[in-house]
């Protein structure tokens, strides 16, 4: 760590007197949790930097599964506790729909969509990175609706399984009600993500030499990859805790 390195990190650390000085103003209470927040945030930052670093330095594929499998397995217990759901039982479901899901369709663009050539440790990890973290948050919405839904109409399933419906044409409600969770936010936040946080990723991928068309390309194809792994994670999720709990939760 250089000395210049130690200043900018100071200067920037600077810029946190504004938010805690306007709670020391407003509502001092609300200072430790943030306190608090930023530690956890900072730590679990320089983890997963530091774990970045080591599958970019030895750039192996295995080690890069690795890495996924990891973060698929924690992306997963993220989502059941979120969800307020029995980790025991949904944990496996969720991280396997979570890797099954975003391997899919990671593979596909980078094989298929991307002008790569062999798959490394450059290319696989922000793309799958991305799918991961959008595919995660949209599980939450689509298993919370799924099992409030379910818990709400068990009354609906059971009726039509009575009247010789088969399980999973009693599940198409809930299946329904559950996509159109992680499609609808979807829908209504294109217009957002365009005025925030794409142009951050795009005028990112111009930093790091990216022609204006290309990184349009690129963004337009992570969108695209971003939807469609929710959908595929969610989907398998399903299957998994239907053929192995038999909607026992």
């Amino acid at each position: 760590m250089t000395t210049a390195l130690i200043l900018h990190t100071f200067l920037a650390l600077l810029l946190l007197a504004l938010p805690f000085g306007a709670l020391y103003l407003l509502d001092q209470k609300s200072i430790k949790p943030l306190a608090i927040a930023l530690i956890r945030g900072l730590a679990q930052l320089l983890l997963f930097a530091i774990l970045i670093w080591g599958v970019y330095k030895v750039d192996n594929i295995w080690l890069s599964m690795g890495w996924f499998l990891i973060m698929s397995i924690w992306a997963g217990w993220l989502v059941t506790r979120k969800c307020k759901l029995p980790v025991n039982h949904h944990l496996l479901p969720a991280s396997a729909g979570l890797f099954g899901g975003v391997l899919i369709i990671g593979l596909w663009l980078l094989i298929a969509v991307l002008p790569i050539g062999p798959i490394t440790a450059r290319w696989f990890v922000p793309v799958i990175a991305v799918l991961l973290g959008h595919s995660a948050s949209m599980l939450v919405r689509g298993l919370s609706a799924f099992d409030a839904t379910f818990k709400r109409d068990r009354a609906q399933f059971d009726f039509m399984i009575g009247n010789g419906a088969t399980p999973w044409k009693a599940m198409i409600p809930f299946m329904r009600t559950s996509l159109l969770a992680i499609l609808s936010p979807t829908i209504a936040n294109l217009s957002v993500l365009a005025l925030a946080a794409i142009p951050l990723l795009f005028c990112g991928m111009l930093l790091g030499g990216f022609s204006p068309i290309n990184a349009f390309a690129v963004m337009v194809y992570a969108l695209l990859g971003c939807i469609a792994s929710s959908v595929l994670s969610l989907g398998m999720t399903l299957v998994l805790l239907k053929s192995k709990y038999l909607l026992s939760w």
